[in-house]
């Protein structure tokens, strides 16, 4: 394959190398060798890091532990498909469960978040009434599901409220937010997110929609919701930046380290540019990729994971040029361009060309401030009248006893 049009980053020094699977894993059955490294082999990396850190800070009060503030902020985690979410919510989750271990031990009916799935009906299409359902269950709430005692339809959202009001937590995860956008009834997207708000407002609790990039329209569905919530993007990696492609190929470097075969394969070195192609930067599309490529591998009982493997298991190209597309028109509408401070400016009636270069300096103690830096209302020296003040006072005297 064609080179790809950045300059060729080689990895850096290693000073560490990553861990490596346990040997003992190479006495094992095939089967579990594959589960091992699909479901236990979670890679750390900065994009993913910095997702989690920046959800964190918007639902949570500073320092450690919980706190009586709860800010209840709406957050739009947003990606291409197979960045990695399902990932990012496993550790959100951890740093959460961290967070409210304490208040854990002293209230044993505190949870610190709920997570769910946002469901959709037969026809595909989102309905409140499983969504409340989906809380409750996310709460192992006994009496949405049994046989007998069973919470009525119409109960169902307050039973939620109330479950949220007595649980206290500090959010509520919904994976495949985007589904909210499916609503039922003719009902549209402002009115999901209203009564999202709704929610948030009532119980102080935090709803965190980690979806892909069909979540962009709920960033300006209204101004109200748009200064309300809270975006954080989730992007791939750029292999024209050159911080971007090391950075890949460090996750990819730690990832063939834990493929559980005798040989360890070169990926980092010889086949990055075509996995880089093939998962266009996504971590989550590259490990999908390398489970089956593994799969094949281990199936033909080779040594390794070679070429062959990985091409035989790559995504086609037009599948691949589809996500890329979707992922390039996406980026564009989440990174600010150029200049956007200056056209917000403009649009409020500002000129820049007016705004002072700079702020002014603070006078030295005990001098005199010039005037020229002083607001019009405040050029009058204090505990004197202002010109004409008493005469017009005299006036309205004057108006006064000629009526009286």
């Amino acid at each position: 394959m064609n080179s790809l049009q950045h300059p060729v980053v080689e990895p850096a020094a290693r000073p560490e190398e990553p861990e490596r699977f346990p040997p003992a894993l190479l006495e094992q059955p095939p089967a579990v060798r594959q589960e091992h490294f699909e479901s236990r082999c979670l890679i750390e990396h900065p994009r993913l890091l910095d997702a989690v850190e920046a959800t964190m800070q918007a639902i949570c009060a500073p320092g450690n532990g919980t706190s009586t503030r709860r800010p209840g902020t709406m957050v739009l985690v947003i990606g291409p498909s197979r960045v990695g979410k399902t990932t990012l919510i496993r550790l959100l989750e951890e740093r959460l469960l961290v967070r409210g271990a304490a208040q854990m031990r002293q209230d044993c009916g505190y949870q610190p978040w709920a997570r769910i799935t946002a469901p959709g009906s037969e026809t595909g299409r989102f309905d409140w009434q499983d969504y409340y359902k989906a809380v409750l269950r996310g709460f192992q709430d006994p009496f949405v599901d049994g046989r007998t005692a069973r919470i009525p339809t119409r109960e169902l959202r307050e039973a939620m409220e109330m479950a949220l009001l007595e649980r206290k937590p500090l959010a509520i995860i919904v994976d495949e937010a985007h589904h909210l956008a499916k609503a039922t009834n003719g009902r549209r997207l402002q009115d999901q997110l209203d009564h999202l708000k709704h929610i948030e407002n009532l119980t102080s609790v935090s709803h965190v929609l980690v979806g892909t990039y069909e979540l962009r329209p709920f960033r300006t569905v209204n101004a109200q919701l748009a200064c309300r919530s809270v975006d954080v993007h989730f992007p791939r990696y750029d292999a024209t930046n050159a911080e971007d492609c090391r950075i890949f190929r460090s996750v990819l470097w730690a990832l063939q380290r834990q493929l559980p075969v005798a040989d360890e394969p070169p990926l980092a070195d010889q086949h990055w540019q075509f996995l880089y192609a093939r998962s266009i930067g996504c971590i989550g599309l590259l490990k999908l990729h390398l489970n089956r490529a593994l799969n094949l591998a281990l199936t033909e009982e080779a040594s390794s994971v070679t070429g062959t493997h990985l091409r035989k298991t790559a995504l086609s190209a037009a599948r691949v040029e589809l996500a890329l597309r979707h992922a390039l028109e996406s980026e564009a509408d989440l990174v600010e361009a150029d200049g956007t401070d200056e056209r917000l400016l403009a649009l409020l009636g500002v000129h820049t060309s007016l705004m002072p270069a700079a702020r002014p300096s603070k006078p030295a103690e005990g001098a005199q401030r010039p005037l020229a830096t002083m607001s019009r209302s405040h050029r009058h020296q204090p505990g004197r009248r202002k010109e004409g003040r008493d005469a017009l006072a005299a006036v309205a005297g004057a108006e006064e006893r000629a009526t009286g």
